[in-house]
């Protein structure tokens, strides 16, 4: 796979790649059948190629080919500092719709492999990033839409699979390649969503220093251990975390870490949750609160379980709140 990268735009950029396309025929190489061909552009603009050499980077393309000194020098720092983890185009899951996502599988370690999506707001950035983090349900429409939402309120929106778990769902069933609920249990610090983290930070036009993530229920849990385990993020939404999941064997909580919070945090949760009591987050919110933690609880009345995501009753309203706090933060 080749990765070609310049900085011109428009014609210009249409008349260099023809050029080299048609070389690169002359010489045998037939776009499609031997060679696939990326492109990335940066309009003109210089400050832009660090980040998408680091995106080819992450598409593990055989070559890099730099159009100018100047992209070459950048594609160059890149390929130097960045390692694992890494990306490669992937299909969308067969019971996923959202348009708007691009596809990808983002490498792990001991073989595991992230099916995410990446979604773009409208614009030419740079753009706060928001990684979302899944319930235990896995990817999931609901889970999709609450990305478009973010992604149209202005934010560069990264959803993929941060473990797989063990209810049979179409939606666990499209991240059987990532880390089994057994590691995460384990090692909640290890397994907390970091690849994703990682690569969100290398995408172009991406505030690297601007991270939110955004976890729904076990994703909540998953976020905390991520925001207090030095995931280098500056915000954090909970919507429904259980910082003692209902799990055998019993992870450890994220209530254990919470002197190690170092992101804003908000969390989103209805008193009437049966799937994971509200007390959970009353309690984690006196423990960071005796720590002089930055935290805003809102307490939904009458709703239920992940009340950003599964109830359309609440939402709107949890929706707002938790873009209100992310645009205040990052």
């Amino acid at each position: 796979m080749l990765g070609v990268t310049t900085t011109p735009s428009g014609d210009r950029s249409c008349t260099l790649l023809q050029t080299f396309r048609q070389s690169l025929a002359s010489h045998g190489y037939v776009e499609g059948r031997d060679v696939i061909i990326e492109t990335r552009w940066a309009g003109g603009r210089i400050d832009q190629l660090p980040a998408l050499a680091a995106e080819m980077v992450g598409l593990r393309v055989d070559i890099i080919v730099g159009v100018g000194a100047v992209v070459a020098r950048a594609a160059k720092s890149v390929t130097t500092t960045i390692g694992s983890p890494r990306m490669a185009p992937a299909s969308a899951p067969p019971d996923i719709d959202a348009p708007g996502a691009q596809w990808y599988k983002v490498d792990g370690s001991n073989g595991r492999k992230f099916l995410t999506a990446i979604l773009r707001p409208q614009g030419t950035g740079p753009f706060p990033v928001v990684v979302v983090l899944h319930s235990a349900a896995g990817l999931t429409n609901s889970h999709l839409s609450l990305a478009e939402d973010l992604a149209r309120a202005g934010f560069l929106v990264v959803i993929g699979c941060w473990h797989a778990g063990n209810r049979p769902t179409p939606g666990n069933a499209a991240c059987s390649e990532a880390i089994p609920q057994a590691e995460w249990v384990a090692d909640p610090a290890a397994n907390s969503g970091k690849e994703l983290i990682a690569i969100a930070k290398t995408l172009p036009n991406a505030k690297a220093d601007r991270v939110g993530l955004y976890g729904i229920s076990c994703g909540g849990y998953a976020a905390l251990w991520a925001a207090s385990t030095g995931a280098g993020v500056q915000a954090v939404v909970a919507d429904a975390p259980a910082h003692r999941p209902a799990i055998t064997p019993a992870p450890a909580s994220s209530q254990d870490v919470v002197a190690r919070l170092d992101a804003q945090l908000l969390i989103l949760h209805g008193p009437a949750d049966k799937a994971i009591p509200v007390e959970q987050s009353r309690e984690y919110e006196r423990a960071a609160r005796a720590l002089g933690k930055s935290i805003a609880v809102v307490y939904l009345e009458g709703v239920g379980h992940e009340p950003s995501s599964l109830l359309p009753e609440s939402q709107i309203e949890a929706r707002q709140r938790a873009i209100a706090f992310l645009r205040e933060k990052l």
